[in-house]
């Protein structure tokens, strides 16, 4: 309210001084005065405001695992939050499309396990803004675990379906099985987004990449699905969970368990020009609201730690999937 109040005194002070000099307008001496005071005056807070005013940007970068085993490459009873649905898309593979060979084919496991994220990170968004996106997200501490509590507030916005959304990704071997279209509006079939909003997805096949692109008048979001590794074996859940991992050394073979480990990046940039904007905090709280979301769904380091948690507590039965 204060800001409103100094910015009416400024335009009062302008105008009063404006209409002076019209109706002095014969007087050089009074126009020179007002033709100096507004450049002076403009140079000055063009000046301040191009130091000052600085590209407000945001990046955060964290890993993905998933953990399968062959011959069906479906993931493993680890307690993963999206192991679930992880789960509902490896159970589609068609069993003609799988590999024959009885050693684990990362080529395979790779390309459809990045297939199964890039369609969960979409989905996993549109299931939160199905009811709005100008949301306040907190982490809060629960029995257990940690979480996200979400709240809405009431706010217009663009209506987007999820199978129109997925029409701009090419090659995804669950997208061209159809199972968005099999997702009812109210668990991930539409979600709404800010007015203004276009989209754009972006797929690499021969690096493994995806890049989809969130773009509003006040911001810009990228986020970037990316492979990084595959490793035969489990790694330290191997020991968790009381395997031998002398196989992993002596008779590589014969294992029948692998893990792959994606990146996920995601960036936000606020427009330069507004960045005072009164709506940008609304359209800076929705793409952070993204941020904590795959955050706390995807990130490993932080399942990680959960984990250690969990097994300290509980034991195997604590990283155990039901």
């Amino acid at each position: 309210m204060i800001k409103i109040i100094l910015i009416l005194i400024s335009v009062a002070l302008i105008a009063l001084v404006v209409t002076y000099s019209w109706f002095n307008r014969d007087s050089d001496r009074v126009i020179l005065t007002l033709v100096t005071a507004m450049t002076l005056g403009s140079l000055g807070f063009i000046t301040k405001e191009s130091i000052s005013n600085k590209t407000e940007s945001v990046s955060k970068t964290f890993p993905v695992a998933v953990f399968y085993s062959i011959p069906n490459y479906t993931p493993l009873n680890i307690k993963l939050p999206y192991r679930f649905d992880l789960h509902m898309c490896l159970q589609n593979i068609k069993p003609t499309d799988l590999p024959k060979s009885e050693t684990i084919n990362f080529k395979f496991a790779n390309k459809k396990y990045f297939d199964a994220l890039q369609y969960l990170i979409v989905k996993t968004i549109f299931e939160k803004f199905g009811q709005g996106w100008n949301v306040n997200v907190k982490r809060i501490q629960t029995p257990s675990g940690e979480s996200l509590s979400w709240s809405n507030s009431e706010g217009k916005g663009k209506e987007i379906r999820i199978k129109e959304f997925f029409k701009q990704i090419q090659n995804n071997y669950f997208v061209n099985l159809g199972m968005q279209n099999d997702i009812p509006d109210f668990h991930g079939g539409k979600a709404i987004f800010p007015p203004d909003i276009s989209y754009n997805i972006e797929t690499n096949d021969k690096y493994n990449s995806s890049l989809i692109k969130l773009n509003t008048k006040y911001i810009s979001m990228e986020i970037k699905l990316s492979y990084s590794s595959s490793i035969l074996g489990i790694g330290e859940y191997s020991k968790l969970f009381g395997f031998s991992p002398v196989l992993n050394i002596k008779n590589p073979g014969t294992v029948k368990l692998g893990h792959s480990v994606y990146m996920i990046e995601i960036s936000i940039k606020q427009n330069y020009w507004l960045n005072g904007h009164p709506e940008m905090k609304k359209h800076r709280n929705w793409a952070n609201s993204i941020t904590e979301l795959l955050n706390s769904q995807f990130n490993y380091e932080i399942i990680r730690d959960e984990h250690l948690r969990q097994f300290q507590l509980y034991g195997v039965e604590g990283i155990k999937s039901l």
